[in-house]
């Protein structure tokens, strides 16, 4: 059941709680939190709440994820893939603590979206090591579906991330619409299509990279 705070919606403010390298060993998730604070942090319809690094404690974040105070989570680093037990799968905290979907049931008020736009959200990234992953593309599925379903299965109403590693003049073309097609009132799905489009005019195929599980039709912001 998806618990999300309606009150938010109707907020001309959109509060977005940006979580930037909590394991601090990721040089692509730092540039990914700054591509962020430039894209969006002089918009006044933007209000940005950052944790980075030692502060990006499970603790913290669980509060941040209860607080009802955040429209969407925007999150960089290192994805947690449980293959006994999918609905443990979440994202590391400062010291490598785990924050799963499973930690969300018993919590109300959740943010209506949860952001992974850092590279492949669906398996555990390691920091300095340049090859790319050897996984088989069913492997790939199966934890990119089961990351976004822990969260799904923890209350979180949509979640959006990408498969492969996304380049970073993608990543921001896609930011940059993403975020002002929902600034707009648009639909999770409108503003996933114009992100899509966006990347798409690059000449890059880093616009099918893009992967929401939700509903499309859902607005994180009501049009004024």
């Amino acid at each position: 059941m998806a618990k999300w705070l309606e009150e938010r919606r109707q907020h001309a403010v959109l509060n977005l709680l940006l979580i930037v390298n909590p394991t601090g060993d990721l040089s692509g998730a730092e540039e990914e939190g700054k591509r962020i604070r430039e894209l969006l942090g002089s918009n006044p319809s933007v209000k940005i709440v950052e944790r980075h690094g030692r502060d990006a404690t499970r603790i913290n974040l669980l509060a941040d994820f209860r607080s009802g105070q955040y429209d969407i989570i925007h999150y960089a680093g290192h994805a947690f893939f449980d293959a006994v037990s999918p609905e443990r799968s979440g994202i590391l905290c400062h010291n490598r603590q785990v924050l799963s979907g499973a930690d969300l049931v018993g919590l109300g008020n959740l943010p209506s979206l949860v952001f992974f736009n850092a590279c492949e959200a669906g398996r555990i990234r390691r920091g300095t090591e340049k090859k790319k992953t050897s996984l088989a593309i069913p492997k790939r599925v199966e934890r990119t579906v089961s990351l976004a379903e822990a969260f799904l299965r923890g209350g979180v109403a949509n979640y959006l991330g990408t498969f492969w590693p996304v380049g970073d003049e993608a990543a921001e073309k896609f930011a940059l619409s993403f975020y002002t097609e929902l600034l707009q009132g648009q639909s999770i799905g409108q503003a996933l299509q114009k992100g899509r489009g966006a990347v798409q005019e690059l000449q890059s195929v880093d616009w099918a990279d893009y992967i929401h599980y939700g509903n499309p039709y859902f607005s994180v912001k009501s049009r004024q």
